[in-house]
C-alpha cells in the first residue's frame, strides 16, 4: 500500500503552482491571472486547479 503524505495547506499549493507558472516564463501577475482563468474554465476552485498543476510537475496522477 502506498504511503500517503499529508496535503499541504491550500495557500502553499497555490504558491507552488504560481512558482511553476513563473518558471515557465510568466510574470507574477500573469501567472496569477492564468491560474484563475484555468480554474474558471474547468469549473474548479483555484486551490484545486493549483493542486493539479503541482501534481503534474511532481508526476502524480489524480
Amino acid at each position: 500500500m502506498p504511503v500517503r503524505t499529508p496535503r499541504p495547506p491550500a495557500t502553499d499549493v497555490v504558491a507552488m503552482a504560481l512558482k511553476v507558472l513563473v518558471a515557465q516564463g510568466m510574470t507574477g501577475a500573469a501567472a496569477q491571472s492564468a491560474l484563475i482563468a484555468m480554474a474558471q474554465e474547468r469549473g474548479l476552485a483555484v486551490r484545486n486547479c493549483a493542486a493539479l498543476i503541482v501534481a503534474a510537475v511532481d508526476g502524480r496522477r489524480g
